[in-house]
């Protein structure tokens, strides 16, 4: 029963995924849709029938993030691919996203018209070539959109069992582009009828997991919930250090009162493997390529 779901739940997101392009192309060439705000809109209509469709309970709790009083970043916790469809069924929001999402098929498409910031990892194929200058200037005209801003700090996904040190990277945008930061915390839960599956196994995608398998796991899930909670206030440090390391432990208070993890150490900094020391510690020259605590997540 459980593989017979799954591959109707892949069919039916492919088909999805196919209309969705159908409909943009449609809306771009005779209604004038435009690549930012307008296509984020759209974007998040979309998600909101794939997560339907896709038979995944969706309950928001806390006041949904506005951005009509200026600049507005929203961060959170990061645990499956699903968080970026979740987040944006929940409202219109300009995404940040690793540059190979740009050249998935379908996917890549869709969440161009929305106006995502795709940002190179340190672990980009063929090098990292971006700048803090490019890096800047692609955050500032997705914060003047109009919209929220969303970006995972942890740079990558977890199993569920704690949030980590948030990386430093995009703070940077944040704090040079003076935008404000609020708070969001995402947990999943199963129903009953799915055997040995369990979220930090089939749910969090971590790991050495390999993507179509995980997938068709996750698609073949009943029951499967997911609860998103916004803080609703404003996060404030005196620089991006501060500023990290305060929006993190909003996000734990947040994620451990959705989730029931708890005993998450508050306070602490993303610290580089290799050197163990922070990174941006040192001067950056202007044009030098962003280091690898820029955090975007899937």
């Amino acid at each position: 029963m459980m593989i017979l779901r799954a591959v109707g739940r892949c069919l039916l997101f492919v088909a999805m995924l196919l209309a969705a392009v159908v409909d943009g192309w449609w809306r771009k060439q005779f209604c004038g849709m435009r690549v930012g705000a307008e296509g984020a809109v759209w974007v998040s209509g979309w998600c909101r029938r794939m997560v339907r469709g896709l038979g995944i309970e969706c309950v928001v709790d806390g006041p949904v993030p506005d951005a009509r009083g200026g600049m507005l970043a929203v961060l959170a916790n990061h645990l499956s691919y699903l968080d970026i469809l979740v987040m944006s069924a929940t409202r219109p929001m300009v995404m940040v996203a690793k540059s190979e999402i740009r050249g998935w098929p379908l996917l890549g498409w869709i969440t161009a018209q929305a106006g995502t910031v795709y940002v190179q990892r340190a672990d980009a194929p063929g090098g990292q070539t971006q700048t803090h200058t490019e890096v800047n200037a692609l955050m500032a005209a997705a914060y003047r959109s109009g919209l929220p801003v969303l970006f995972f700090p942890e740079g990558t996904t977890t199993g569920g069992e704690t949030v980590l040190p948030f990386r430093r990277g995009l703070f940077h945008s944040v704090v040079y582009d003076g935008a404000a930061v609020e708070t969001a915390a995402l947990s999943y839960e199963l129903g009953p009828g799915n055997g040995a599956a369990t979220v930090a196994e089939d749910v969090c995608f971590v790991g050495d997991a390999d993507f179509a398998p995980h997938l068709l796991r996750a698609l073949g899930l009943c029951g499967l919930k997911v609860r998103v909670r916004f803080g609703g206030e404003r996060v404030v440090g005196e620089d991006r250090f501060e500023l990290a390391r305060a929006a993190r432990d909003s996000v734990v208070g947040l994620y451990e009162g959705l989730s029931g993890v708890r005993g998450i150490e508050r306070g602490v900094d993303f610290v580089r493997a290799d050197a163990g020391q922070h990174l941006l510690d040192r001067p950056v020259k202007r044009g030098a390529a962003i280091y690898d605590e820029v955090g975007v997540g899937c």
